[in-house]
């Protein structure tokens, strides 16, 4: 220090102090970075409440109020309008397009603007060296001690530019993934709101009869009681009929539940706030249930070729692809780069303060290369992968495409159980009603059987709300687009239209509204071997048999014939076996069933023993006629 200390000074590089000024310097830079260090803040309960009630504000003003009852279009609109999950997944494609905006930029050339300040508190000089390597003795510089600098330059590398290019491709594949998530999640709405909407519609028809009735079954519980205390009626049967009654109650109450959580969960897909009162368009009490008429294999191949699920796979396939050629694009291609620009410097020492500078240079990574079979292996390995999910949800999706429609069936089946016994129900109380005289017992039966009827017409709508779904799941699961590609109307109105004519074709395609089966007539030939006066009430019995099967047995063109034999045995015993030769024909002649019975008639033969016998005839032809007839079967 002593050596270099004089001719510091005397260059004026240093002043007196200026070691301890730069240490005070750091240590005060040391105290304002710790200073600066970050710390969590959490955010006080007044701002955790007033964040809710913006929120709050927010979820109501994104929606407008409901003025008229909601059909299942207008409801599927609302939700699609404002469901805050579906109106995420559409910001998300949104932001998808934006990132691809953005990552477009990125293959442009660099036009870079740059200016500086450069000051420091002592003048740059430095010794020189001679070219014998002696050391000038004299310091000197070449830089002020304070200067700017600014220069405008263009620059662009092949190698970026690549990169780029690929790095754009991959985000607009991006950007139709997120399409197909949206449309995936705009499907899933559509089928939630669907079957939310018809356990709401069954609510809004039942809930009322509900309430009413239940009030009913409680007062007449505690009539049985009072019956039970007076002894009107033998104890363990009013205990036994109250009992029933009970169970009865406990099914209505769970179904209920399960109509009135309906309402709430539709009010929650449309984002009306759940206390918000509104009504359902109800639709008439009967139901008509339409055929499944779609061809399975049709629907599958629509499924693999629709379905955003496997659409979302095939894209980002091809984003492996262009991860590879990114991959081995910066593993070939040298980084080219060209730039050129004009530079400018205060610098008074500078014989030339501005000047215009243009250059080439490439760089080429060789050890990259032998990388490139290693990265070949990475991608092949990757594109079984993705192959091997694909496949995976292509045979799920396929599944799910078969088991739509056997449910579909399976619950049309059980609704149609449901709606006879519905009106067996009704019959039932009708009967108990008209009846000449009622006493306690038949009072007490017919709450019974209304309850009974209550339990059949929830169960009922519940299952006709799942087979309403199961149609929707239908066109679910073959990924149908429940509104077009461009909407001009994006009103509620405009979009319920654009619902309705879009479901409408879908299930007039593979849908077909069931009509009444009109049968060709079956005739009866008289019975060979009875008398006229015996063949009258085996042949009227036979036909009132194929009629309470819905079998017609008059008209023209019939298409079978009933032939039947019967040869009777001598009496033994105040007895006759009969043998009975049953043959049915169709149209054209051809024999549809041969078939044998016996039984044993009783002396004196008279009118209900050959009734007994022509529906016991009339009951062994009854399959193969209808199997004729080609009454609809169950759909596989």
């Amino acid at each position: 220090m002593s050596l270099h200390l004089p001719l510091d000074r005397r260059a004026g590089i240093t002043h007196p102090g200026g070691r301890l000024r730069q240490w005070m310097g750091a240590l005060s830079c040391g105290v304002i970075l710790a200073g600066c260090a970050v710390q969590p803040q959490p955010l006080g309960e007044d701002a955790h409440s007033d964040a809710g009630q913006r929120d709050r504000e927010r979820l109501a003003a994104a929606t407008e109020p409901l003025n008229r009852p909601v059909t299942l279009a207008e409801a599927t609109a609302r939700a699609i309008r404002f469901n805050m999950d579906y109106r995420q997944r559409m910001m998300e494609e949104g932001a998808a397009a934006r990132q691809l905006d953005v990552a477009n930029w990125d293959m442009l050339p660099k036009f870079t603007l740059q200016a500086g300040y450069t000051a420091r508190d002592n003048d740059a000089f430095s010794y020189g060296v001679q070219p014998d390597g002696t050391k000038t003795v004299s310091p000197s510089t070449a830089i002020e001690r304070r200067h700017w600098t600014d220069s405008a330059v263009f620059s662009w590398n092949i190698l970026d530019f690549g990169l780029s290019f690929y790095r754009s491709r991959q985000l607009a594949d991006q950007v139709l993934i997120a399409e197909e998530r949206r449309r995936k999640a705009l499907q899933n709405l559509v089928q939630d709101v669907r079957f939310a909407w018809w356990r709401a519609e069954s609510a809004e028809r039942l809930l009322p009869q509900v309430d009413a009735f239940l009030r009913e079954v409680d007062l007449t519980i505690a009539r049985a009681r009072l019956i039970e205390n007076r002894r009107l009626l033998p104890p363990i049967q009013i205990i036994g009929y109250r009992r029933a009654l009970l169970d009865l109650a406990q099914q209505i109450t769970l179904r209920r539940q399960d109509l009135a959580a309906a309402r709430v969960e539709l009010a929650t897909l449309m984002n009306i706030g759940p206390g918000t009162p509104y009504t359902i368009a109800t639709l008439p009490t009967e139901r008509q249930v339409p055929d499944f008429t779609a061809h399975i294999d049709a629907l599958e191949n629509l499924a693999l070729t629709n379905r955003p699920e496997l659409r979302e796979e095939r894209y980002r396939a091809r984003i492996t692809d262009l991860e590879h050629t990114r991959t081995q694009w910066s593993t070939l291609v040298p980084g080219l780069g060209v730039d050129a620009g004009y530079y400018h410097d205060s610098n008074r020492f500078l014989v030339n303060n501005s000047w215009e500078q243009a250059g080439i240079a490439a760089a080429f990574n060789l050890v990259k290369v032998f990388s490139l079979p290693a990265i070949d292996r990475s991608f092949d390995a990757q594109r079984a992968v993705d192959e091997a999910r694909r496949l995976a949800l292509s045979s799920a999706v396929i599944t799910q495409t078969r088991i739509a429609a056997v449910r579909f069936q399976l619950l049309k089946n059980e609704f149609e159980v449901w709606d006879e016994a519905l009106r067996d129900d009704e019959q039932i109380i009708r009967y108990l009603s008209a009846a000449s005289q009622i006493g306690l017992e038949t009072e007490l039966e017919i709450v019974r059987a209304k309850a009974r009827r209550m339990v059949t017409l929830m169960n009922r709508d519940t299952v006709h709300a799942g087979l309403q779904a199961a149609m929707g799941r239908v066109a679910y699961s073959v990924g149908v687009d429940s509104l077009p590609d461009q909407l001009d109307d994006r009103s509620t109105e405009g979009i319920a239209r654009a619902l309705i004519e879009r479901v409408a074709s879908f299930e007039s395609a593979h849908f077909k509204t069931s009509e009444p089966v009109l049968l060709r007539p079956v005739r009866i030939a008289t019975p060979a071997g009875l008398p006229e006066a015996m063949a009258a009430p085996f042949t009227t019995a036979m036909q009132r048999a194929l009629t309470v099967a819905r079998i017609p047995t008059a008209g023209n063109e019939p298409a079978a014939t009933i032939e039947t034999r019967i040869d009777m045995e001598p009496s033994r015993d105040q007895s006759r076996l009969v043998k009975m030769k049953v043959r049915v024909l169709d149209a054209e002649g051809r024999s549809l069933l041969d078939a044998e019975q016996r039984s044993m008639l009783i002396e004196p033969l008279d009118n209900p023993q050959w009734s007994a016998l022509g529906e016991g005839v009339a009951y062994r032809v009854i399959v193969p006629i209808l199997r004729h007839l080609g009454q609809p079967a169950i759909v596989r």
